[in-house]
């Protein structure tokens, strides 16, 4: 059987797409993960063997742990190294020069600060130029990269969460995913908005997922009185996440329309339309490439465009259909991302 070693300083199961090619190739390979054991519900998928490294100590003290826990482990594995980006990813590359190693790039820097984005952008062209072959998640990633050596598309997935046919006559909304600078704010303030001009509406809204905004978003909430209105429930495992899929019809996809989101392809946008849901997304190049008249509305990252949005749900609401949904993103399953992208690349770099 063909072997894999998957290097990440994530713990297993906490990113979902390397978690997907762990659990569909999991029958066919070989399968070893080396990552932190950051103190998170240890996730298990069988026949994938997980290597953890200790989280203890101060930044540079496990990162040097990590490395050479990484580099020991590469020079003495006879298959597929697949590292996924990291800070400082290069060392093992550079420590083990004559070993094949494949990058895989699932986002570039998305800083706020120009010189801080660059400088890390920068550190990522020049570390892919030393390894045997590389992948990103978007062509527009790709092509910011711009390295000489061509980089393969390793598209994002997503699986159906839930089968339930929506009934869209009331409006309950879903965010799913980090409150670290996404403005998940506004869409609270943009909320407000609506229901003070549509107050005899019923809609809920159903936050999750945990971050720096966190705090402001419940305070938030806690002023304006809005408790019956949204309900943050904050970090859920994927593995759990699909009894909010299954009662909520309209899925929020809100990034900030900045420079270094656009091109990133945010999960969620595909996870709600598989699930069947109406989805509302700001409007990024990559949100662009999945949003359709079929499926969502794309909108402006303002408080004023989200409330329009409800208003736009609410009097096409009779219009959507779930299975329509679904269908406009069947070829961005996990399962064919995995055999159509994934696997060419494994098998074209056989040790």
């Amino acid at each position: 059987m063909k072997k894999i070693l998957f290097i990440d300083n994530q713990q297993f199961g906490y990113l979902t797409d390397s978690y997907k090619y762990c659990e569909i190739l999991s029958d066919r390979y070989e399968i070893t993960y080396l990552c932190f054991d950051k103190g998170f519900k240890k996730q298990i998928v069988e026949g994938v063997r997980v290597k953890y490294v200790s989280y203890k100590g101060c930044k540079t003290i496990r990162g040097i742990r990590f490395i050479l826990r990484a580099v020991f482990k590469a020079a003495f594995f006879n298959g597929f190294i697949f590292v996924i980006y990291f800070e400082h990813f290069d060392l093992i590359k550079r420590l083990l020069p004559w070993k094949r190693m494949h990058i895989d790039i699932r986002s570039l820097s998305v800083s706020p600060d120009d010189g801080i984005r660059e400088k890390m952008d920068n550190a990522i062209r020049h570390a892919v130029a030393l390894f045997d072959t590389a992948s990103a998640i978007s062509q527009g990633v790709i092509k910011k990269i711009g390295a000489a050596k061509k980089i393969h598309l390793l598209p994002l997935g997503a699986d159906i969460i839930s089968n339930s046919e929506k009934n869209f006559d009331k409006i309950k909304l879903l965010y799913v995913g980090t409150l670290n600078n996404r403005d998940i704010l506004k869409t609270v303030i943009g909320l407000k908005k609506y229901i003070d001009l549509h107050p005899d509406i019923e809609i809920k809204y159903e936050i999750v997922g945990d971050g720096n905004d966190f705090c402001d978003i419940v305070d938030y909430i806690e002023k304006e009185k809005l408790a019956s209105f949204i309900f943050c429930h904050g970090w859920v495992h994927h593995n759990q996440l699909k009894q909010y899929f299954d009662r909520c019809n309209v899925g929020v996809s809100f990034v900030p329309i900045t420079d270094y989101y656009e091109y990133q392809p945010p999960t969620k946008t595909y996870e709600y339309a598989f699930s069947g849901m109406y989805t509302i997304a700001t409007g990024t190049e990559a949100n662009k490439e999945v949003i359709n008249t079929q499926n969502g509305i794309i909108i402006d990252d303002t408080p004023d465009d989200f409330a329009k949005s409800l208003d736009f749900i609410w009097s096409n609401r009779k219009q959507f259909d779930s299975n329509v949904i679904r269908n406009s993103v069947l070829n961005n399953s996990w399962k064919l991302i995995v055999n159509n992208y994934l696997e060419p690349i494994l098998n074209k770099n056989e040790n």
